[in-house]
């Protein structure tokens, strides 16, 4: 089944999709709450890192599953993580790569993990992996459509004789001929000689041409000193905050986004760091829109020897008392990625 269509599921790969979608969710409920709970330890050996470091990412939870070898056999990496809580069928269907996300979240959180919650676990993952085969004996049974096949056309048959007689001279036909195509060639130079002198005219100003793609507008375009909060930190508490899963972590770059309520007001925000070892610019923004279409990027960068992490503005979801879409962008400068979360719209 190719997940990347834009067509609607067959009901029995959307029985696939809910299902493990509703694994998925108790998983990242589990990783959510070993984020707040939970503390970031550095792997045995490995020398203190410079900044802090979240608990619960997906490095982290890479990290823990290798060091207490919880996948064995396996070479866990925090893509294969992302995968399993976006609830890809691919990566769901595997038990020991869930159950050993799922006991790497519990033991962040220093949570007890029994063997009845591995063997629910199990059993789910195992359920999702026979309704993955029952769809695709499905697809198999389900008719296809065959292009119909051409009937061969054959060449058209044309009657015709020949003869041995000698065909009549026409004299008078053959000069006419002549000297109507000696004026064709005649009028033909004089229009080419006149075209020559002619100049090209400008386009008319009905002409249309093709829009250029709005790029995003200044970031507090729009929007009041309360809208959006500049200095992110001085206001909001990372670890107090709500952060989405997964993060935007990738290669050497490390960010997330979160919100948080103030006065009221849900307020949105990203933020970009860099691996200690093996530092590269980059950044974090945040993008919002009103109901109108228009973008708005709020954007901070992050120098190499930044070793915190940078933080955009915060952004609330109503503005000018509508609601508006935000998503929340990590890039990396050379050579330049940019991951994103989904365009969010709640307005609450």
């Amino acid at each position: 089944m190719n997940a990347s269509s834009t067509e609607p599921l067959p009901p029995w790969w959307k029985k696939v999709h809910d299902t493990a979608q509703l694994l998925a969710s108790q998983l990242n409920a589990a990783v959510g709450q070993a984020s707040r709970d939970g503390v970031y330890t550095p792997p045995p050996g490995s020398p203190p890192p410079r900044r802090r470091r979240q608990a619960a990412s997906l490095r982290h939870l890479a990290e823990v599953i290798r060091t207490h070898r919880l996948a064995p056999g396996m070479s866990v990496d925090k893509d294969d993580i992302a995968a399993v809580l976006a609830g890809d069928p691919r990566r769901i269907t595997d038990p020991v790569l869930v159950i050993a996300v799922a006991r790497a979240a519990h033991q962040i959180a220093d949570l007890p993990f029994t063997d009845d919650d591995a063997d629910r676990l199990r059993v789910a993952s195992a359920h999702v992996a026979a309704l993955t085969d029952v769809a695709r004996q499905a697809d198999e049974k389900a008719p296809r459509t065959v292009p119909a096949r051409l009937k061969p056309v054959e060449p058209p048959v044309i009657d015709a004789y020949f003869t041995t007689r000698r065909p009549r001279r026409r004299w008078p036909l053959v000069a006419t001929a002549s000297g109507s195509v000696l004026l064709a060639g005649i009028g033909t130079f004089l229009v080419l000689g006149d075209r020559k002198s002619e100049k090209p005219s400008p386009p008319s100003a009905t002409e249309t041409r093709p829009a250029p793609v709005a790029a995003d507008a200044e970031c507090r375009l729009g929007a009041t000193d309360d809208d959006i909060i500049a200095n992110t930190p001085a206001l909001f508490d990372d670890d107090r905050a709500t952060r989405l899963s997964p993060t935007l972590d990738f290669d050497q770059m490390n960010g997330s986004a979160r919100y948080a309520r103030h006065d009221g007001r849900t307020y949105y925000w990203g933020r970009a760091g860099s691996d200690d070892q093996d530092p590269h610019a980059g950044g974090a923004r945040i993008r919002w829109s009103t109901p109108d279409g228009r973008w708005r990027s709020c954007a901070s960068a992050l120098a190499t020897t930044e070793r915190g992490y940078v933080h955009t503005p915060a952004v609330a979801t109503t503005i000018g008392g509508q609601p508006i879409t935000v998503q929340i962008c990590l890039w990396r400068d050379e050579p330049r990625r940019e991951n994103c979360t989904q365009q969010i719209s709640n307005g609450r």
